[in-house]
């Protein structure tokens, strides 16, 4: 009973998210059919649905002079509600491409712990969600517009701090949902980590940077409603070199469709073209070769 009354909430929800942004693409479903599957369940006439993701995508238009455009500028919102919304906190991530890392990794700390205050208080989150973005975001983009100005040269992925290093292996038992496809690569380029995540059955996923950005990523990922997550490997060094010069989504598979079968050898020639043959034998129990 609590589940049902959990997804009339969240539809209720949806319906007002959808008023408030009636414009087509708004409001982005990664399952287009999921609002009539939750009616479905709810009716007695389906069985227990996915979890309702999505995409609100805000055009924002900013009035800082020191911005050099009046183009609307593009936010999204990520979500994902657990069955048991608005009884837990949702997954929510906030996304702008004008914010420097360090303003988006900040706006997105501050969003969940936003977030956590109104779940605290037994309250649907995502429109005032939305309203606290719309009263906060400003100040981000002035001051990632002001650090922009100063034209400071970045620094390469290779000019590593004195921080200890680390690689983190995960394994899934699977990896399909579109919002956590995103959220892997959005989160691994907000905290500058390298590496690779391989969607599907299973879903394998190795991450390199910072010793506490690795933990804070793992930590972020965990939060997530996985079947099973595992670490299979880690290693924490000050001497640890990347072996990637970015973060990617990779696929090898035989044939395509959601449980497509992976290609196993071109997985192990890719983990060897990175200096990483051995990987394959931690994931897997035998040897690439």
């Amino acid at each position: 009973m609590m589940m049902e009354q959990n997804l009339e909430l969240q539809l209720s929800e949806m319906e007002m998210l959808q008023a408030m942004y009636p414009e087509e693409g708004a409001i982005v479903l990664d399952n287009p059919l999921i609002v009539q599957d939750v009616r479905n369940y709810l009716d007695h006439d389906g069985p227990a649905p996915v979890n309702i993701a999505f995409t609100v995508k805000i055009n924002w238009i900013e009035q800082d002079a020191s911005l050099d455009t009046e183009d609307p500028i593009l936010v999204e919102l990520y979500c994902n509600f657990p069955h048991e919304y608005p009884s837990v906190t949702p997954e929510v991530f906030v996304r702008c491409d004008i914010l420097q890392r360090d303003e988006q990794k900040d706006l997105n700390t501050k969003l969940r712990e936003h977030v956590d205050e109104l779940i605290g208080l037994g309250e649907l989150c995502i429109v005032p969600t939305l309203q606290w973005i719309q009263e906060n975001l400003s100040n981000y983009i002035s001051h990632s517009a002001a650090c922009t100005s100063k034209t400071l040269p970045k620094e390469p992925i290779s000019a590593e701090s004195d921080n200890k290093l680390s690689r983190l292996l995960l394994y899934m038992h699977h990896i399909y949902s579109k919002t956590k496809r995103k959220v892997i690569v959005e989160w691994a380029e907000e905290l500058n980590l390298t590496g690779f995540c391989l969607p599907g059955k299973p879903g394998v996923l190795c991450v390199e940077g910072d010793e506490k950005a690795v933990s804070d990523y793992f930590a972020r990922l965990r939060r997530l409603n996985w079947k099973r997550i595992t670490s299979r490997h880690r290693e924490d060094s000050y001497t640890l070199q990347r072996k990637f010069t970015s973060f990617e989504e990779v696929a090898f598979s035989v044939h395509g469709g959601r449980n497509y079968h992976m290609d196993l050898g071109q997985f192990s020639q890719y983990l060897q073209d990175h200096d990483l043959g051995e990987m394959f034998q931690i994931i897997f129990g035998v040897d690439g070769k």
